[in-house]
């Protein structure tokens, strides 16, 4: 089995006259956590977007999961296929109870997935209480998420994407967004222990802090093109990097 799970090769995402994503590639290794950086605007949350099939009418390219062409798929069956991800706004219900968030995500809302539901109810019960043990929540899964913490609440999102489905990349969406430096660091160490067990996801995420000390490889956009990768290392001191970043180096202890 090939070392590469999620694969783009030419990926561009055109609207009308302005082109966002220009002729990306780049890989996401088993077992690795990427990380994708660039300033505002450089086309991060559209790439995602476009790999997950959320811009069919606009983009064109190739998206591969584990060396399977999937570009041109609907969403939800690059759901269903392994691909999952998180939004930049966190979605969770406050109503309701933690282990019934991850509930909620676990139902495919498909005929099969409905059909496999009512045959097989423990099926669905036994991936919530797997996922919650995975992320350290089973003690937190009986409250509300209004009376846990900002960065439990992000966890709880992790846990909504993982769930869904048998995953095998986890696309992360600025999932930092809103949390202190404290915060930050313990949700970093929440994502390498996910990477611990096996796990590999795609990071987005504007807190270079966290990129550099998290990631074991990293992708930058600038203006929808892809202008360099390397590891953390190489990243820090990359001439590109630094211009992009308000024109100073980077430095991996800053939120």
């Amino acid at each position: 089995m090939s070392d590469t799970v999620l694969y783009t090769e030419g990926l561009t995402v055109r609207f009308g006259g302005l082109t966002a994503v220009n002729n990306v590639t780049l890989d996401c290794n088993r077992g690795e956590l990427t990380g994708l950086i660039g300033p505002n605007g450089a086309g991060k949350t559209t790439f995602v977007d476009a790999v997950t099939g959320f811009l069919p009418d606009n983009s064109s390219g190739s998206v591969q999961i584990d060396g399977t062409e999937v570009f041109g798929r609907p969403a939800h069956l690059l759901a269903h296929a392994g691909l999952s991800r998180t939004w930049q706004t966190l979605e969770l219900f406050d109503d309701i109870s933690v282990r019934s968030n991850l509930d909620v995500a676990s139902r495919l809302l498909t005929v099969r997935g409905a059909v496999r539901d009512f045959f097989r109810p423990t099926e669905r019960e036994d991936r919530v209480e797997e996922t919650l043990a995975l992320l350290g929540l089973t003690e937190l899964a009986n409250r509300q998420p209004v009376e846990l913490s900002q960065g439990q609440r992000k966890l709880v999102g992790v846990g909504r994407a993982l769930v869904a489905s048998s995953t095998k990349i986890l696309l992360l969406d600025e999932p930092a967004a809103g949390l202190d430096k404290t915060e930050t660091a313990w949700f970093g160490q929440q994502l390498r222990e996910l990477v611990g067990k096996g796990y590999t996801m795609l990071l987005i995420d504007h807190d270079m802090g966290l990129v550099l000390n998290v990631c074991d490889r990293i992708h930058m956009l600038v203006f929808g093109e892809l202008v360099t990768s390397g590891t953390p290392e190489e990243i820090r001191g990359n001439p590109d990097v630094i211009a992009a970043y308000l024109g100073h180096s980077v430095d991996s202890s800053n939120g």
